[in-house]
This record gives C-alpha cells, structure tokens and sequence, in this order.
C-alpha cells in the first residue's frame, strides 16, 4: 500500500513539473513591469521591455493590429486623454501554446480606473482582459488588450477618435506629375491604400489634382512619431521602400510644407531626402 502510494505521488510530481515553463515568473514580472511603467508615464521604460518586431492588437472596434510604434503612439494618446489611470489586476494567468502547454504566456483580468484630464471626471471602473506573449530572448512579442474602448471613449466626449490630436502634423507636399494621369490616378489609389492599411497613426492621405502635371498630397499624421515611422517604412528595406521607389517615378516632389510643431528627430530625419520643405509651427486650434 505504502508503495502504492508512493508510485502515485512520483507521478503526480512528475506530471506537475512537466506542466510548469520556467520563463512564467520572469515574464509574470515583465507584465506587470508594464503596467507600472504606464501608470507611472515613463513609456520609454515601458518600450524597452518590448520585442522591436511587438505585434499590438488593440481593443477599438476594427482596428488592425499595430507595430510598436503605432502602439507607443497610442498610449502616449492615452496618457494625454486620461489622468490617475490605475489598472487593479484581478487574477494573472499562464498561457497556454495551441496545444494547452505552458507556454510562458501571461494573461491578467482587471480593472481600470481613471479621470477625464480634462474635466477632472472619475471615468466608471472597466473590466478588462490582456495578454503577453514572449520571445525566446524574453521580450514581449504580442500584446492583446480587450476592452469596452468605444464606451471609454464616449463617456469623455471621445467617440470617433481617442483624443483631440494636439500633436497632429500636416504635411502638403507639391509635386509634378512624370507619367500619364491614368497612371497617376492607378498609382495613386494603390500608394494610399498601402499607407492606409500599414499605418494606423496616418490620419489621412490624400492625392489632389491642383493643375497641369501638378498633384498635390496632402498628409495628416497623429504626431512627429507617426511621420517617423512613415519615414522608416518609404527608406530602404522599409516595408514599402519598394512602392516608393515607384512613388519617385511617378512624382517628382516640387516642396513640402509641414503644418505643426515637428520635433528635431523628425527634421533631422528629413533632410536626407534632399526636399525643399517649410516648418510652420501651430500657435492654437484643435483637430478630430
């Protein structure tokens, strides 16, 4: 009987240790590193802990997934909207990989409390879901937040967009046409629908007939990152440094004029591109 007994607790030794990852605590720790870096505001802390290649799915009703820097926008959004924000966490979680092994992910079901920075308005708690997946260098490679994002919004006055962008640029860049209006017109409705579907940050893109073998684009961007990482997708190895190359044979760019206040990254960034371009700073106003 004594053996019996022994053999039985062996093996559920054995079993339980066969279902524990060793990476879970790190990770636990890191996930919830990254709600005390938000909370705190020091999003480059926060940043750090992320893979460079970070997948972000967020909870707004069709958005497509985001890359890290779309995600860094987003909070930084966040933190301008709402003050004391406080995520309460309920439970954390392992994760499991497809096949119900531990995987080392993390989950959390929470809580978040805030106030409407600009009114000072105690926002109603909201329930929350979120999950962490890491690589094999210990870094987050996939977030997931789950949330009533639009009934957050709405209850703050915010129901088309996350915030009144404050740091919003407008880019109107003047060019002559090298190629038939037919290929422009082609070109032209492929090139927004890229930037459109790669960049969630880009809040407009539009290409004008303004003349004779003249177009003018006008851009619309959340803020000096959002145009950065414009900038990092057209330049070489890009994710559509090749479409820009096609953008320079269908248009030759005459001018720029940048409507907002550009951070110094972002005209240093610009003046490898050779482009006669004019910095116009904002002195008031608001945008939707």
């Amino acid at each position: 009987m004594k053996k019996s007994i022994l053999l039985l607790l062996l093996f559920s030794l054995s079993f339980i240790c066969c279902d524990y990852n060793p990476n879970y605590e790190s990770n636990l720790a890191k996930a919830k590193k990254t709600f005390e870096l938000f909370q705190a505001e020091d999003i480059e802390a926060q940043m750090s802990l992320f893979s460079d290649e970070l997948v972000y799915t967020p909870p707004t009703y069709g958005a497509k997934d985001m890359s890290k820097e779309e995600f860094k926008s987003l909070l930084q959004m966040y933190h301008a909207a709402f003050d004391d924000i406080v995520y309460t966490p309920e439970v954390w979680l392992p994760g499991t990989d497809d096949k119900g092994k531990l995987d080392g992910s993390v989950r959390s079901y929470g809580t978040w409390n805030s106030k409407d920075a600009k009114t000072g308005k105690e926002t109603t708690p909201l329930r929350s879901y979120h999950f962490f997946n890491f690589n094999a260098e210990g870094e987050i490679i996939a977030q997931g937040d789950f949330f009533d994002a639009t009934g957050l919004l709405a209850s703050v006055g915010l129901t088309n967009t996350l915030i009144n962008h404050k740091d919003e640029l407008i880019n109107v860049v003047n060019m002559s046409t090298n190629v038939s209006d037919d290929e422009v017109q082609a070109f032209a409705k492929k090139y927004q629908s890229l930037v459109n579907n790669l960049e969630t940050s880009s809040l407009s893109f539009r290409f004008s007939k303004s003349g004779k073998n003249k177009v003018t684009l006008i851009e619309r961007y959340i803020n000096s990152e959002a145009v950065l990482l414009h900038i990092k997708n057209i330049s070489p190895g890009g994710e559509i440094s090749k479409d820009f190359e096609e953008f320079q044979r269908v248009f030759s760019i005459n001018n720029m004029t940048l409507y907002g206040n550009a951070s110094d990254d972002l005209k240093k960034a610009i003046e490898p591109f050779n482009i006669k371009t004019k910095f116009v700073p904002v002195i008031t106003g608001y945008s939707r």
